[in-house]
């Protein structure tokens, strides 16, 4: 099982007194069970919570794997002048295929001293025990390549584009649209809701009027017990609906089967009709302008 990481960060990160922080982009690589796992971590915003999150790129037999874990982060001030920083993971989603494996959250600590100094960069294991991380790096200033991002993201993903398009200093997570309320009174909102522990990816399939086909769209994460809106525009009608969860828990009851891609965001036209290497089953549901609810039991 993966161990637990903790390290220490660059100062610019954690000084409290900025008015306006610079997104912070670190390279990170630390071993655990003879296992090397490469990191590419993203701050936009110390105190926000769900606005920093990190990569994690490692091979398992022979398989390349990639997660995402949000970070959330709390900040300590010591009484001998130190500050200690904790960035807990969570929300972990496999970015690629997980060929079978789980990956608990990291869990990085952070101590700058009283000038400001950074001590030597360490990681913890399940033990707590103290260990230096292998290769530590701030790439803030740099400007990424689109081929090196690839190592992290998969094509499609927004924020694969905004880092290889712009300078580093200027990469901001592209937003989630959620909704808590319709738009205008001519939308359809589907309002999805996780009703369990874990996370929840859904996508749905509608009949596109102006191509004549149908078309299934996802990945959309829903958190547990959490519930998230997608305005599907002026829709009435059929639309089908399927979910998943890890690579055993499915949502679908077979009213129809539309394409999908197991590995990253989709739009599949002719999604019942294409010859594609993924075929799954949808449920139906008929929806009107307004709120149409689904839960995920």
């Amino acid at each position: 099982m993966k161990k637990i990481l903790g390290i220490l960060i660059l100062s610019f990160f954690l000084i409290s007194n900025k008015t306006e922080a610079k997104t912070t982009i670190c390279e990170i690589t630390f071993y655990a069970g003879n296992i090397k796992y490469d990191c590419l971590m993203i701050l936009n915003d110390t105190y926000s919570y769900g606005n920093n999150y990190m990569r994690v790129a490692y091979t398992i037999n022979g398989n390349y794997i990639v997660i995402n874990q949000r970070l959330s982060i709390e900040k300590q001030s010591l009484p001998d002048g130190n500050t200690y920083i904790t960035a807990s993971g969570y929300a972990v989603r496999f970015i690629t295929n997980s060929f079978g494996q789980t990956y608990n959250p990291d869990k990085l600590s952070v101590l700058i001293n009283a000038a400001g100094d950074i001590d030597q960069p360490k990681m913890g294991d399940a033990t707590n025990a103290m260990m230096p991380v292998s290769y530590f790096k701030d790439i803030s200033n740099d400007r990424l390549d689109y081929t090196y991002l690839k190592r992290f993201f998969l094509d499609g993903e927004p924020e694969l584009y905004l880092l290889s398009s712009n300078n580093s200093n200027a990469v901001q997570i592209a937003p989630q649209t959620t909704y808590n309320t319709p738009t205008s009174q001519a939308s359809t909102l589907i309002e999805f809701y996780n009703n369990t522990g874990s996370e929840i990816s859904a996508c749905y399939a509608y009949y596109d009027n102006n191509d004549k086909c149908w078309t299934s769209v996802g990945w959309y994460t829903i958190q547990p017990y959490s519930n998230r809106t997608i305005d599907i525009g002026n829709y009435t009608g059929n639309i089908y609906i399927r979910g998943r969860q890890g690579l055993v828990t499915e949502w679908g009851s077979g009213d129809g089967q539309f394409c999908v891609d197991a590995t990253q965001a989709f739009k599949i036209k002719f999604a019942d009709t294409k010859d594609c290497w993924s075929k799954k089953k949808f449920t139906k549901r008929n929806v009107v302008p307004g709120v149409n609810k689904w839960t995920f039991n």
